[in-house]
């Protein structure tokens, strides 16, 4: 009875993977939003070496972009709660959209289990100042205003739509938006003074372009890769709720709590170390290391956010 008894506890533990001592046992499938190359994608995979570094094995990158995250979202809620697989889950498919997306096939809330948070990537307000020949917000609000209602602005996601007339609104200007398919045409309509100015990605700050400028960036307190850019409040807005991108890691809800108590203190301790805040200032992209808790708190504020953006806008689900 005594081997039988031993016999059918190691089969126990050895078909429970989640909860074996030796987690993770085999590679972790990791579902992305973005495509291959990107910022995001290479982000993860850096994070993927280092946890394969700390637990000696990899994570397997399975890149599902589309429809803002959710295709992505659904997959990984479907996924078997075993604790090998997660997702990279980032704030627009965690927060922004059930507010945009009608008929959303997964639940933000109820379908995760939020295990750390990992990075943010900030947005910036840029204009071409040989078309805008403006170097401050209030310029820019001044110079817009003349134009008499003649003012656009480009966006690619729905953030930097959500800043574009959330800007707009508190500058009081009457303005409308122009969509683009790709953050790389957005920019080269900018470039070329398509339009008046747009919300992009902070990394467009760091290489100096005579046809961009950046008066502001839209996050809570100066980036420490940008300490000369001040904050939409400090540059007159003072109503202006900060936004910004941020990326944690997630599994499917019922994930075995060994699983999250395994997996929280190395993805905190990673995205706290030096080696990540290096990698991450080439997109000028900053650590945002957290708990599962912290993650959850970041998320329900992200979603709050959106209620105000999406009502100023009046974005409507689509």
């Amino acid at each position: 009875m005594t081997r039988f008894a031993l016999a059918l506890a190691a089969a126990i533990a050895a078909a429970s993977p989640a909860g074996a001592q030796d987690y993770p046992s085999r590679p972790v499938t990791v579902i992305g939003t973005t495509p291959a190359g990107t910022s995001v994608d290479l982000t993860t995979r850096f994070f993927g070496e280092k946890v394969k570094d700390k637990t000696g094995q990899p994570w397997v990158i399975e890149n599902k972009p589309g429809a803002a995250g959710s295709i992505a979202a659904k997959a990984a809620a479907s996924a078997k709660p075993d604790g090998y697989t997660a997702f990279i889950c980032p704030s627009g498919a965690l927060s922004a959209n059930q507010y945009l997306q009608k008929n959303l096939a997964y639940d933000p809330v109820k379908d995760f289990t939020p295990v750390a948070r990992l990075f943010r990537l900030d947005f910036v307000l840029a204009v071409n100042p040989q078309v805008t020949p403006v170097k401050t917000v209030a310029e820019l609000t001044e110079f817009l205003k003349a134009k008499k209602g003649r003012v656009s602005y480009g966006y690619f996601s729905a953030s930097m739509q959500a800043l574009g007339e959330q800007y707009l609104a508190l500058a009081g200007i009457k303005g409308a938006p122009a969509a683009y398919k790709n953050p790389a045409q957005m920019i080269t309509e900018l470039e070329a003074g398509d339009y008046d100015f747009s919300f992009t990605s902070a990394e467009y700050a760091l290489v100096p372009n005579p046809r961009l400028r950046i008066l502001a960036i839209a996050a809570e307190k100066r980036s420490q890769l940008l300490p000369d850019v001040p904050t939409l409040t400090e540059a007159g807005l003072a109503k202006a709720l900060p936004l910004f991108s941020w990326f944690g890691y997630c599994m499917p809800a019922g994930v075995p709590d060994s699983v999250v108590k395994t997996m929280t203190p190395i993805l905190t301790a990673i995205a706290s170390s030096e080696e990540v805040r290096a990698f991450l200032k080439t997109y000028a992209g900053e650590p945002f290391p957290g708990d599962g808790a912290a993650l959850a708190r970041t998320q329900a504020d992200t979603a709050r956010d959106w209620g105000y953006f999406v009502k100023l806008a009046n974005i409507t689900a689509q």
